[in-house]
């Protein structure tokens, strides 16, 4: 779709209450968490009606590890924070920001669940939070793009570019789509976020996809 040429993912949507009790957006990122400069044009989109926010009830980060013998382990974090900003100037790159709670990790494998959860592996008691910082959106085509960033897992942060369609659902020049799906994937190594443990037996590559979907941001 052209309206979806060059906007600024921003996959990082919270609210927090401002001076007059209206409702803005990434309260959890603040503190130095997120460039500040990331923060104020997220809000800035927000009062210009170019800002979306995840549906949760909807919206799924998954992840999958193959391991002994010839089994994959699959998983997914159903807390998620997320959003998307267009830009103004569609010719501008724009960031992305994902936050996840590893609390909210669900799995069929009910045995291998707590050993993923532990301190091996995801560690969520010590680590209750994932975040990845996209530093470039590089649209391929009208609905299909890279996105360039960080993924920051048990206080590691290692580079990760997420494969990504953008699926708009009305095609427009001339208002912003009420409701947006985005579908990514990427692979990631384990121990790059000292996840050492097991190796013979786990494999060391984790296929990471995201499922989201993303309404037009209301205060």
């Amino acid at each position: 779709m052209p309206a979806l040429l060059c906007f600024a993912l921003v996959v990082a949507l919270s609210t927090a209450t401002g001076p007059a009790g209206a409702a803005l957006p990434c309260a959890p990122f603040e503190g130095g968490r997120v460039d500040p400069q990331v923060l104020a044009a997220m809000r800035q989109a927000a009062t210009e009606g170019r800002l979306y926010r995840v549906d949760s009830a909807v919206s799924r980060v998954g992840f999958c590890v193959r391991h002994f013998p010839f089994q994959e382990f699959r998983g997914e974090f159903t807390d998620i924070v997320g959003g998307l900003a267009f830009p103004p100037d569609r010719e501008q790159y724009g960031q992305a920001l994902l936050l996840i709670h590893t609390a909210s990790m669900q799995s069929d494998n009910r045995s291998l669940a707590p050993v993923v959860r532990g301190s091996n592996f995801m560690d969520t008691v010590n680590y209750p939070e994932i975040l990845y910082v996209g530093r470039r959106f590089e649209w391929l085509t009208a609905d299909h793009a890279h996105i360039y960033g960080d993924l920051t897992v048990r206080g590691r942060t290692s580079p990760v570019i997420f494969d990504a369609d953008i699926d708009a659902h009305e095609d427009t020049l001339d208002s912003w789509p009420e409701r947006i799906r985005l579908r990514g994937l990427s692979h990631v190594s384990r121990f790059n976020f000292d996840m050492h443990s097991h190796r013979l037996f786990v494999s060391d590559t984790v296929r990471l996809c995201l499922s989201v979907e993303l309404v037009r941001w209301s205060p």
